[in-house]
């Protein structure tokens, strides 16, 4: 469940300073003229912080089947998971890095395997596999249960782009990723190692309008030689996970910052505003 996105109101305020009315403005400016000028640089500085990318705070549970994402209906073996949970991608958003904690626990009763975002853990499989559906793709990656990532365009349409394989190469130590449409992604914790390394950044491909946060998950883990080769990697086996993740998204994008014109505008009507309200109540 997402808990709190504060960039919708980050860009009205900002750009809601077109709208602020000329005499506002005007006031404003003969306000601003009267203020030394260190202070106009503060004032200034205040309000490009509020207008800063805000982080998106959101729990993905153990449930989350991300090839349910864009609203496709799954079916898989022994239990399909939840929709995972949508974040819309505010227009001027170029990329995204997160942060992960907390262990959720696969095949609970039946194995207790609990593992991090980073799908490390007690007793994990040491790689695991999904063959995908619909038009989402499907993953390799080490370890199981692990936090991944899917960007959309809202269509649920088309072949299901190539998997991703983060055994192979610079595996899920890469510094940045550009993943394609529909194309499931390792996130992890959002490092480049467990918990530990430099800040990974996940870049947002063209016509991309909604990013899906979850888990994937398989019979056997569609891993073979793991608990007796009866892996087909087919989605499914969700119903016995239990836990949550703690992630933080964070977008990063320069249209979520207005140009200096803007931020003036609305810096000066809201001086202007302040002004007017101190002068007719000075007049009563």
């Amino acid at each position: 469940m997402v808990r709190f996105d504060c960039c919708d109101v980050c860009l009205k305020l900002a750009y809601g300073g077109h709208m602020v009315s000329i005499n506002f403005a005007l006031e404003g400016i003969r306000t601003m003229r009267k203020v030394p000028v260190l202070a106009q640089l503060a004032i200034l500085g205040v309000l490009s912080i509020a207008v800063a990318p805000c982080a998106l705070a959101d729990s993905v549970n153990a449930m989350d089947d991300i090839y349910a994402a864009g609203g496709q209906t799954v079916v898989g073996p022994l239990g399909v998971g939840n929709a995972p949970d949508l974040i819309s991608i505010s227009s001027g958003v170029t990329s995204y890095t997160f942060t992960a904690s907390g262990t959720i626990t696969l095949n609970n009763g039946g194995g207790n395997v609990m593992n991090d975002a980073d799908g490390q853990g007690s007793g994990v499989a040491p790689t695991s596999f999904n063959s995908g559906f619909g038009s989402i793709s499907g993953i390799t990656a080490p370890g199981q249960g692990y936090l991944v990532g899917v960007f959309v365009d809202g269509t649920a349409s088309g072949p299901a782009p190539a998997s991703l394989n983060f055994t192979t190469g610079s595996g899920t130590a890469f510094t940045s990723l550009s993943p394609l449409i529909d194309q499931v992604f390792y996130i992890g914790d959002g490092m480049t190692g467990d918990g530990t390394g430099s800040v990974q950044t996940f870049y947002v491909p063209t016509g991309a309008t909604e990013l899906y946060l979850g888990i994937s998950d398989s019979f056997e883990y569609g891993n073979a030689p793991y608990g007796g080769g009866f892996g087909s990697g087919a989605p499914g086996s969700y119903g016995d996970n239990v836990g949550d993740f703690d992630v933080t998204a964070t977008p990063q994008g320069g249209v979520l910052t207005p140009e200096p014109s803007s931020l003036l505008l609305f810096g000066t009507g809201i001086l202007g505003m302040a002004a007017m309200l101190r002068r007719k109540y000075q007049t009563k």
